[in-house]
């Protein structure tokens, strides 16, 4: 099928995640208006890191498709949108430029897999460290954290909240098997919690340090 596409930097959406995107070019306000119109969806691909302008090189051939949930008009056509991604799809040309990208896409899923029970226990734990470990460099109180009950959807879930590069997030993105997805993740969180375990220690330290201002100063008579 042929879908509009919306290329953006630093964003990689996954399936059932709800995104706001914030409008404002003309080619995107007639994108989303015709979208609008008729219901359609349209896909949100990944540009590329660093890249100039677009084109069909740095227009990364995996995206999510989308459909606008709740819309705000704002002053001169602007608009704020709410979107719920759906399926990923694959670009297999493109097909139009002007006045946005189009493009015949193929819709996929992951493989059939063996049972992943144990990964979906190994990736919740470790999430709900890292959600921990942030609340506690933050001053917050510690959330009750709700998870999916799938593995799938706790793979995309965790790939789009997850504090790493986009081009990391384009690869979880792409995989077409939930298994390698969890693994991955299990990786990213094990780095994430190492980092946020070192900055905790930093942090205890200067406590301490500035709990012992005093100590070392000379003290003067009267």
């Amino acid at each position: 099928m042929e879908i509009p596409l919306f290329p953006l930097p630093n964003l990689v959406l996954f399936p059932h995640i709800v995104v706001p995107l914030h409008i404002f070019e003309e080619r995107y306000k007639l994108l989303i208006n015709g979208c609008l119109d008729t219901s359609d969806i349209f896909g949100l691909v990944l540009l590329r890191k660093d890249a100039d302008e677009e084109s069909e090189q740095t227009i990364h051939r995996v995206g999510v498709t989308v459909r606008i949930v709740e819309v705000e008009r704002l002053d001169e056509g602007r608009m704020n949108i709410l979107c719920e991604g759906e399926n990923r799809f694959r670009i297999h040309r493109f097909t139009q430029q002007t006045p946005f990208w189009k493009g015949a896409v193929d819709l996929f899923e992951d493989k059939e897999s063996r049972s992943t029970e144990s990964l979906y226990e190994q990736v919740s734990e470790l999430y709900r460290t890292v959600v921990n470990l942030t609340a506690s460099l933050t001053g917050s109180q510690e959330a009750e954290v709700e998870l999916p009950e799938s593995p799938i959807d706790l793979s995309y879930m965790v790939s789009y909240v997850i504090d790493i590069d986009s081009e990391e997030k384009q690869k979880l993105l792409e995989m077409d098997s939930t298994p390698e997805r969890l693994r991955m993740l299990l990786a990213h969180l094990s780095e994430v919690t190492r980092k946020l375990e070192d900055r905790r220690a930093y942090k205890d330290l200067m406590a301490k340090v500035r709990g012992n201002g005093d100590l070392g100063k000379p003290h003067t008579e009267n």
